[in-house]
């Protein structure tokens, strides 16, 4: 009797916990699904970058040393020579050692010409090394001169100064730039894009820029004219220079301001898609929910294709223009 107590006991607890999973899991009819009609539409991939309005032809100027600016020689917008100063930074100790130097130089020649007169009176290695002594005066001129020279910065070629970031009595640092020369009057935008992305870019390519100076709604066409084929890391983060030419600069227009870039990279016009939504991803399998007429759903596999920059995702096989998916649904 027992026995059949704690049966019957087991049974109405297994009966409580099916009931309790049903009513969980059970479909709720206030519950009705969301779909979405497949139809033809144009899915596109693009690239967003950010970057800077920089002259055609330009090099960033920096000092080779450290120092106190002395005197800056040009302003922006000057028009300089080849070899022309452009800013130099105190060199009063170089120019004392220099000084030094030199009238030890003119010492160490005197000698060698005495020894020179005198050369019955010194044997070989006396002559030699006065020589070398003399020799050794020219090379120390020589480098004194050289890092005076890092001192100075100069015009590479002939151009116009873009900028000047530098004024007398501040302190510099080694490669920092503190100019900018053009050599023409022609504008570009360039682009540092991440590795990540640089594969789907290539020359050619159009695209829309804007910039943070001027209205939104002012967008301007480009294209694609440069790549680097050698890549640029800066704290570890790996880019690509990318030049973009503009196809009509606006007198607006300065060098340095900062650009917002878009690149379609990738655009299939009038073929069928779905929202990203409406799929789900099973290991290395796609599938989609069809809705039938009669009120019951199916699962199909699909295959997909580019995955657009709106949520749109192109359907390659499977589905067909107004077929109705479910890509979810909402409580009522």
């Amino acid at each position: 009797m027992k026995l059949a107590t704690k049966l019957w006991g087991g049974v109405i607890v297994i009966a409580i916990i099916g009931l309790a999973w049903y009513w969980s899991t059970r479909p709720n009819p206030a519950d009705s699904i969301v779909t979405e009609t497949v139809s033809r539409t144009d899915v596109s991939e693009t690239v967003s970058v950010s970057g800077e309005l920089v002259p055609t032809e330009y090099a960033d100027l920096s000092f080779r040393a450290i120092g106190r600016v002395e005197e800056v020689y040009v302003k922006e917008g000057e028009s300089v020579k080849a070899g022309d100063p452009l800013a130099v930074l105190d060199r009063s100790v170089q120019m004392s050692q220099l000084a030094a130097a030199e009238v030890a130089l003119r010492i160490a020649e005197e000698a060698e010409k005495l020894a020179l007169r005198n050369k019955n009176d010194l044997d070989p290695e006396e002559r030699r090394a006065k020589k070398l002594a003399s020799e050794a005066a020219r090379e120390d001129v020589r480098t004194l001169r050289a890092e005076m020279e890092k001192s100075v910065i100069r015009a590479p070629f002939d151009g116009r100064i873009t900028r000047v970031d530098l004024r007398s009595g501040e302190t510099t640092s080694i490669g920092v730039a503190v100019f900018r020369i053009a050599r023409s009057a022609g504008l570009v935008v360039e682009s540092r894009v991440p590795e990540s992305d640089i594969v789907k870019l290539s020359v050619g390519m159009e695209a829309s820029v804007t910039f943070d100076a001027l209205d939104s709604s002012d967008l301007f066409r480009a294209k694609v004219v440069a790549i680097d084929e050698s890549a640029t890391i800066v704290q570890d983060v790996v880019s690509y220079v990318v030049t973009f030419e503009v196809a009509a600069i606006d007198e607006r227009l300065r060098d340095g301001m900062s650009a917002d870039i878009d690149v379609v990279t990738a655009k299939r016009e009038g073929v069928l898609a779905v929202p990203f939504r409406a799929l789900t991803v099973r290991g290395e399998k796609t599938f989609a929910t069809l809705s039938r007429t009669d009120g019951t759903t199916e699962e199909v596999q699909v295959k997909t294709g580019l995955e657009g920059d709106d949520g749109m995702v192109e359907i390659v096989s499977s589905l067909k223009e107004g077929d109705v998916v479910v890509i979810g649904t909402v409580s009522e």
